[in-house]
């Protein structure tokens, strides 16, 4: 919702270094996390990567500088920020208003993934999954972020792009917007925004 992955230029990376497309890799990925557990910490994170890379290196006997340059690899510098989300996050604190990123992120990077981007100087928390122990749309996911932002549930409004994760939040008492960047306008009454422009419309 904030951020957008740039799948051809990571696509095109790993072209040059594995004989797997970017999304069999992403599976394979995915298979590691289920097998090995995803990581809770940076440094757990660290671990995680190194072992995915040599497991990776060593079925497909790459070569050492190839396995040096993923373990290398920067998953955060692929990314790139809608240009809505900015002036919705300095509106947001021109307010005085607590600003938290709750996110079903499988690592333990995301602050710093925010910290590439430029988004950190306006967020004052960071809340991923595998870190805090509970995922959208449970209940305590929620309620762990408004808990550490210190407001209750039921003043928060909560914007995601997935119709489900906003039933969640509006199930644990928030006010609940779901972003859909397909639409054309914004539609308030439905609570679907096109992107985050309408937040002045939403703090009026």
């Amino acid at each position: 919702m904030l951020l957008d992955f740039d799948t051809k230029a990571a696509a095109s990376y790993f072209s040059l270094r594995v004989p797997l497309s970017l999304w069999a890799i992403a599976e394979r990925w995915q298979q590691w996390g289920e097998q090995k557990g995803f990581p809770r910490s940076l440094e757990e994170e660290r671990v995680f990567f190194e072992d995915f890379w040599d497991n990776l290196c060593d079925e497909f006997g790459l070569t050492k500088l190839i396995r040096s340059e993923l373990h290398q690899f920067d998953y955060t510098a692929y990314f790139t920020v809608y240009p809505d989300v900015v002036p919705a996050l300095q509106l947001a604190r021109a307010k005085g208003l607590k600003i938290g990123v709750l996110s079903n992120f499988a690592l333990a990077s995301l602050e710093q993934s925010l910290k590439t981007t430029g988004l950190w100087r306006w967020i004052d928390l960071a809340c991923a999954a595998t870190v805090i122990g509970a995922s959208k749309p449970e209940h305590a996911a929620y309620a762990i972020a408004a808990e550490r932002l210190g407001v209750a549930l039921e003043q928060c409004l909560f914007l995601d792009d997935e119709p489900v994760n906003v039933a969640g939040a509006e199930a644990s008492g928030m006010q609940a917007y779901i972003v859909d960047r397909s639409l054309s306008v914004h539609e308030i009454v439905a609570r679907k925004l096109v992107d985050l422009s309408a937040l002045g419309l939403l703090l009026s």
